[in-house]
């Protein structure tokens, strides 16, 4: 819809987006209506059709204020003499602005995770802007390269700081992100790989496996159609059953994510640990985890939205996924990590960040086909060696 264009409208509006914000994040997007928004912007249902035409673009609005909001701060930076001060600079700047608006940033993971157009719209933006700084460093795809890795370790911090502990992001966290962009992962050698090396593929289900049939259409269906919109009935048909199979093997449709969710993590770890059987190093090992991600996220197409939305489901599933493999992660990095392998020695913030680079790196280049011109050797060298 067009925008308001007296500044009694303009404040209207602000005010239904910022009534929406504190909506989402008690409720979430999925469980709010345009009359839970109304009520907390003190306004009558009929007068939120005069600025909005649904639900869905008031979020995208939303979605769009944070973004700029982010843009702004970023843009408004001074130049800094190193690439490690320009990304801390990035990094404060990013804390800041989500932890001011962090009901429109956890509205934003709601909401994107249904919605691939607004996602790019949000992380595509952010990105070139982080690109365009660092890119006085360095040359080339490699600017974007960096910009998506330092986007996915601030989201990953900022998730963990702001949303799920429900605290401030600490200086350790945007110091970290800055040595990590700046200087790589490892100032090791990148371990080389040939390209033509593969790792298993995703296994299917035996003949005659009702259970393990069901969880695969499980996953497709919650992909396809969201939490609250997948049906037992639909599950049931995709795995060519009938409906009353479905409960066989599982409970409710809650139960039916819970085990999606648990397949798909045992399935990352598996496949993380087969690419990386024989690695010669703690760094190798690493690499080859990020290709291990990135053919699992080829496998599993549907699985960002379904852990956010699983999130969202229940609270439980977000630890149980990325709390466990998290956990596991920094134990592993404090057992087998040698001094000075990588660049930092925080093994949490460590693993943290490295899970947010594998995110946001598999989304923009499995997911979206980006990194045109770059390898798959080429991209994760750029990463691990870091701005040269």
């Amino acid at each position: 819809m067009s925008a308001p264009a007296t500044p009694k409208g303009l404040r209207t509006r602000e005010r239904l987006i910022e009534a929406s914000g504190a909506v989402f994040a008690r409720k979430g997007c999925a469980a709010s209506g345009v009359a839970d928004i109304c009520a907390a912007a003190g306004l009558a249902v009929g007068g939120f059709y005069r600025y909005f035409a649904s639900k869905e673009e008031i979020v995208a609005a939303l979605t769009r204020e944070l973004r700029d909001d982010l843009i702004r701060a970023v843009s408004a930076l001074p130049q800094q003499k190193t690439a490690e001060a320009e990304a801390l600079g990035i990094a404060l700047a990013f804390f800041d602005r989500a932890g001011r608006r962090l009901d429109s940033f956890k509205a934003m993971r709601e909401a994107e995770a249904g919605n691939e157009a607004l996602a790019r719209d949000f992380y595509g933006p952010l990105a070139e802007v982080f690109a365009g700084r660092l890119g006085r460093f360095t040359t080339g795809p490699r600017s974007s390269a960096h910009a998506w890795a330092l986007l996915g370790s601030l989201y990953f911090y900022a998730v963990k700081f702001l949303v799920w502990e429900k605290g401030a992001v600490p200086a350790a966290a945007s110091q970290a992100a800055a040595r990590l962009c700046a200087g790589g992962i490892s100032p090791k050698a990148f371990p080389w790989w040939e390209p033509a090396l593969s790792g298993p593929t995703l296994a299917r289900p035996a003949p005659g496996d009702t259970g393990a049939t069901m969880l695969v259409a499980a996953e497709e269906v919650f992909g396809r159609c969201g939490y609250n919109g997948a049906r037992v009935s639909e599950i049931a048909k995709k795995a060519g059953f009938a409906a009353g199979t479905f409960y066989l093997f599982f409970g409710s449709k809650q139960e039916a994510l819970e085990k999606v969710v648990m397949r798909m993590r045992d399935s990352l770890v598996k496949k993380a640990a087969a690419y990386s059987a024989g690695s010669g190093s703690r760094v190798e090992t690493e690499a080859l985890a990020f290709r291990a991600l990135f053919d699992f996220i080829k496998e599993h197409p549907y699985g960002y939205r379904i852990m956010r939305e699983a999130e969202f489901a229940d609270p439980a599933l977000a630890d149980a996924y990325y709390g466990y493999i998290l956990r596991n992660y920094a134990a592993q990095l404090k057992k087998a990590a040698r001094p000075g392998e990588f660049t930092i020695d925080d093994n949490e913030l460590l693993a943290l960040a490295l899970m947010g680079m594998g995110h946001m790196l598999g989304m923009k280049r499995v997911l979206w086909g980006g990194f045109r011109g770059m390898s798959e050797n080429e991209l994760l060298k750029a990463v691990f060696e870091g701005i040269k």
